[in-house]
């Protein structure tokens, strides 16, 4: 069931566009900031539990209530549904064709806008080093907003994906402070497996000895969230080594959607055997 969940919703985030815009996490952002002036200034573990706590234990006794309800059927739809509104919160191979057809056009304004939007950071104005930077946050935001999402809802269902993207949502809410630097300290601990799966198949999907070297030779930090980026980041380089046109300057930018696309569909198959191997069910 979980694998027919993932793979249906992937096709539809990929088919129909305008279901990004219904991943508004406003809601959360304002019921974050009610329930922090309700406290007051507590302990970060404290208050990240006491804001959680409403949302996630919802979510799972709803998914507990939908068990063996109907033959599944309501639990399935209901999983579809979270796992799709989990995802993102855009589509990155949306942003990146984007991307490309900007810079393609030489649309230099439309091109920074959307390398922002894949790198969530200010873009250099400077082609090369753009189109640099937007290669390497393509290998690393695919596993925040894809894989991480899939490696929990496979673990824990629809309340591990919501789990994960709600953690995710507050470790960007900076005015929070210490309780936003716990939230990106717990976000990181839980996408460290996933980042390191991820790599695997971008290792195993391209050149997988240079993607072994680049994760050998990786800049190594004992921060969590800055060791998932070189992990990421390294072993997608090294994989899209030799595979490089190297006559078009978004060469690396199709390498790294092709990369990402591979490795998620490598995982799947493998999900796919576990499944029909009655490991998953």
């Amino acid at each position: 069931m979980a694998l027919i969940s993932i793979i249906l919703g992937l096709f539809l985030d990929r088919t129909f566009r305008h279901l990004h815009d219904l991943r508004d996490m406003t809601w959360f952002e304002f019921y974050a900031h009610g329930i922090q002036r309700l406290i007051g200034k507590r302990m970060p573990p404290l208050q990240f539990i006491l804001i959680l706590a409403l949302p996630v234990l919802l979510l799972l006794s709803i998914q507990i209530l939908l068990q063996n309800f109907l033959y599944n059927i309501p639990a399935f739809i209901f999983g579809v549904i979270i796992f799709i509104y989990c995802l993102g919160p855009a589509c990155l191979s949306s942003e990146i064709e984007s991307y490309i057809h900007a810079r393609t056009m030489g649309d230099e304004d439309e091109a920074l806008h959307y390398a922002g939007t894949i790198t969530d950071s200010a873009a250099s104005t400077s082609p090369d080093q753009q189109i640099s930077d937007v290669t390497r946050a393509i290998l690393y935001v695919a596993n925040e907003r894809i894989f991480a999402t899939i490696f929990w809802f496979i673990i824990l269902g629809p309340f591990g994906a919501m789990l994960y993207r709600l953690i995710s949502e507050l470790s960007k809410q900076i005015e929070f402070n210490e309780l936003a630097e716990f939230s990106v300290y717990i976000h990181s601990i839980m996408a460290w497996i996933p980042a390191r799966m991820l790599a695997a198949g971008y290792a195993f999907t391209g050149n997988f000895d240079a993607a072994y070297h680049g994760y050998k030779d990786r800049a190594q930090s004992a921060d969590f969230s800055q060791s998932n980026a070189e992990v990421l980041i390294s072993t997608g380089l090294g994989a899209m080594y030799n595979n490089l046109d190297t006559e078009n300057e978004l060469a690396s930018i199709y390498a790294a959607q092709a990369l990402v696309m591979r490795a998620v569909i490598a995982w799947i198959g493998i999900l796919a055997v576990m499944t029909l191997g009655g490991i998953l069910n």
